[in-house]
């Protein structure tokens, strides 16, 4: 149903709309900016003394199904809700995806003619919390069941590796000790993959850690293993403190992403290495000031989404020969520095992001 508004009201009220936390717009008919508060410029990544004017889709040029949303409003006069609209913001070599609840008001403002409030509530803040309780608790499932695991295999293999010896010691027949020489030997690279879904089993070492030290060690390594081939990007922020790390186990973390990137793009393809650092961000249900973000992205063919949900569980790979433990072993070595490791993926797009807490925590937070 249409709203009418008095005519004193035909401009929003800056002071009063500026002060909100959702994220409003005001459109024409044709869909011209004529109004955004702070918070929908936040959101959405826009300079407002550019767009105002403007088709709101020359600012949003990819955002196909908002549009469609603000055509259906305007032409059958109704408000129009839809939840956890995906919008496709920010310039063109940095776009990104932000989440809202989106509510679109038809309001006449004079005969025949009707304005539209546009109402963005972002909800990314909320999904990420929610999303990181549930990645620690599969975390946790996970490293339960691994531990089940190796209690259950590696006591009998233990046994079949002692009887294998003691049969080696009765026998005279070169053949059937080789026999034997192969049970010990497969019972220990057994044993030695069961230590690995375990993950480190060292204590952590934290000292005075410059990321981007770390980050180029890594980068070294990559390049040595595709000289000349191989392009690297770096994206640093330079005023990111030092962490107090345990230096071998990050390295071992970002060696392990780093990897996976360089398998997803062979040795021609594009590894971009970025650090930032957030204000005000959640781990683990604790609100921190300041967190470190590392970031390996790569633009290879992406992750399969039925993937995702397990990527980081033990003995899951999209490698034909691969082991699975790899982003398996990195989430658990963040995790034992109270951090974490999410991952976004779009086909020539895919980012790995570390967040590790810079300082003291603030306070606890939930969804």
């Amino acid at each position: 149903m249409v709203q009418m508004l008095d005519s004193d009201l035909l401009h929003p009220p800056n002071a009063l709309l500026e002060s909100q936390t959702t994220a409003l717009l005001w459109l024409d008919e044709a869909c011209r900016l004529c109004y955004l508060n702070p918070a929908a410029e936040t959101l959405l990544d826009l300079d407002g003394r550019r767009c105002i004017g403007q088709p709101l889709a020359n600012s949003l040029p990819e955002a196909s199904v908002f549009m469609t949303i603000l055509g259906r409003v305007i032409t059958d006069r109704e408000i129009v809700t839809q939840r956890e609209l995906c919008l496709e913001v920010g310039p063109a070599d940095a776009r990104h995806v932000v989440t809202a609840d989106c509510t679109v008001t038809p309001i006449a403002v004079q005969a025949g003619e009707v304005r539209l409030l546009v109402e963005l509530a972002p909800l990314d803040r909320h999904l990420r919390i929610s999303r990181e309780a549930a990645l620690t608790e599969q975390n946790a499932a996970n490293r339960s069941l691994a531990l089940k695991l190796a209690h259950e295999i590696k006591n009998p293999l233990g046994g079949l590796r002692g009887a294998a010896q003691l049969l080696a010691r009765r026998l005279d027949d070169p053949g059937l000790l080789e026999y034997t020489r192969i049970i010990v030997t497969e019972a220990d690279r057994l044993t030695a993959l069961v230590d690995s879904l375990l993950g480190p089993h060292q204590v952590l070492r934290r000292e005075p850690t410059n990321i981007h030290e770390l980050l180029e060690h890594v980068a070294q390594l990559l390049l040595a293993a595709a000289p000349g081939r191989r392009k690297i990007k770096r994206d640093y922020d330079p005023s990111l403190p030092e962490l107090q790390l345990d230096r071998d186990q990050i390295i071992q973390a970002l060696l392990n992403l780093a990897k996976n990137a360089c398998e997803a793009v062979g040795e021609r393809g594009l590894i971009m290495l970025r650090s930032r650092a957030l204000r005000q961000f959640t781990l683990h249900g604790v609100r921190h000031r300041l967190v470190a973000c590392i970031e390996i992205e790569d633009n290879g063919p992406g992750i399969a989404p039925e993937l995702m949900p397990q990527l980081f569980s033990p003995l899951v790979s999209r490698k034909p020969n691969g082991s699975g433990l790899g982003l398996s072993i990195a989430q658990e070595l963040i995790s034992r520095h109270d951090g974490l490791i999410e991952c976004m993926s779009s086909p020539g797009r895919t980012v790995f992001s570390i967040l590790l807490p810079i300082g003291i925590q603030h306070e606890h937070e939930t969804a």
